[in-house]
Formats: C-alpha cells, sequence, structure tokens
C-alpha cells in the first residue's frame, strides 16, 4: 500500500535538505503512475495545502518556462513543525530525523 500522496511529498522533502516544486511532481507522478497536467496541478495544490498549514515552506522562487508559459516555481523544505507532525502520524520514527 503506498503512502497517501501528502505523506509522499513530505517524506521525499524530508529525506533531503529540499526540492523544487518541479522535481517533487517529477518523483510524484512516476511514484503512482499518473502524467499529464491534471496530476501536475493536483499536486501543485497539495504542495501549497502543505504550505498554508505551515508543514513546509517555500525558500526559493523563480519564474521558468514551461510548456511555453511562464510559471512561477517554487524550492520547499520541510519546517521543524512539519517534522513534529511527521512524527506525530507516523511518516518519522525517532531515528530518521535529519
Amino acid at each position: 500500500m503506498k503512502l497517501h500522496q501528502k505523506g509522499f511529498l513530505l517524506v521525499e522533502l524530508n529525506s533531503v535538505a529540499g526540492l523544487w516544486d518541479e522535481d517533487l511532481i517529477a518523483r510524484t507522478l512516476r511514484e503512482y503512475g499518473h502524467s499529464g497536467e491534471y496530476w501536475e496541478n493536483s499536486i501543485r495544490v497539495a504542495l501549497d495545502e502543505l504550505a498554508a498549514a505551515g508543514l513546509i515552506i517555500r525558500l526559493q522562487s523563480k519564474l521558468k518556462n514551461i510548456r511555453d508559459k511562464p510559471m512561477l516555481t517554487f524550492f520547499y523544505a520541510v519546517t521543524d513543525f512539519g517534522k513534529a507532525r511527521m512524527m506525530d502520524t507516523g511518516l518519522l520514527t525517532e531515528g530518521s530525523v535529519e
């Protein structure tokens, strides 16, 4: 059984110092076997929701052309609050805290 999408995003972000949303989206699409703009936008919404909840933070942004359209992209990292919530929900164990 796979993790729910937001849990997967948190675990992936926690495994490194941070990731650009494009990398997170590519990893998530690959993990769940999805493709297309609908799923990419769905993951962007999930990232927005995680940021709004304070579980992740946007550290940098840049404007890029993606599919010939200008798009604002973000570099995300897990917050200390996010790590605490991951511990509370079992997504992280004592030994896996970075």
